[in-house]
């Protein structure tokens, strides 16, 4: 089964879930080509209502300091290797998208497990605006982008791809940037903040 390998706090998932599993038949879908001449990949739009496709499971999730709740995922049936995904919850909103590979070999290291080891997760709030939009490369968290309910982008996190740690977070207001928090350590950084004509530095650790 594949799980994305996104923080912890980014496996509880109420609606959109996807993992993945190698038996059942695909469904019909529409295959389009996208890129140039010289890179062409097949593409998939795919539904996880389609049930041909996906195979809904629910099960209960326990988190530290909260009650157990009914969590359901969306299994993906005989995924194919190479495919671009485009893939939508009941809402009709893109929940996935990204390359499926069978085999991904990273710094030396084999990985025999299909996953989407490039790909991006969007969330949404319960009003259905964009929340977050979550982006790995190479099997790793690369960003994530937090949106207000007028769709800016209000903050992105960047992450260090072997540790996973945070290297900077960028801060906007009114779809500029505000200002820039450079990490040192897990809970100490610097700010750098936008002025007239030049970037002010400051030494501050976050709470």
């Amino acid at each position: 089964m594949y799980y994305l390998s996104l923080l912890c706090w980014l496996f509880i998932m109420h609606d959109d879930g996807v993992v993945l599993k190698k038996d059942g038949q695909r469904g019909h879908v529409r295959i389009v080509r996208h890129g140039d001449s010289s890179a062409e990949t097949d593409t998939l739009h795919v539904s996880q209502q389609d049930t041909s496709i996906f195979r809904r499971v629910e099960h209960i999730a326990a988190r530290p300091c909260s009650k157990p709740e009914l969590v359901q995922r969306y299994e993906l049936i005989a995924p194919k290797d190479g495919v671009y995904y485009f893939i939508y919850n009941a809402k009709e909103q893109l929940v996935l998208e990204g390359i499926f590979s069978a085999n991904f070999t990273y710094e030396g290291v084999s990985y025999k497990e299909g996953n989407f080891y490039h790909s991006k997760r969007y969330m949404y709030k319960k009003n259905g605006n964009l929340e977050a939009i979550y982006i790995q490369e190479d099997g790793r968290n690369k960003t994530a982008a937090f949106y207000n309910s007028k769709k800016q982008v209000i903050s992105i996190r960047y992450f260090d791809k072997k540790s996973g740690d945070t290297e900077k977070i960028e801060r906007y207001k009114n779809g500029r940037l505000k200002e820039t928090r450079i990490y040192s350590s897990f809970n100490t950084y610097r700010t750098m903040r936008v002025g007239d004509s030049e970037y002010r530095l400051q030494d501050v650790s976050s709470y």
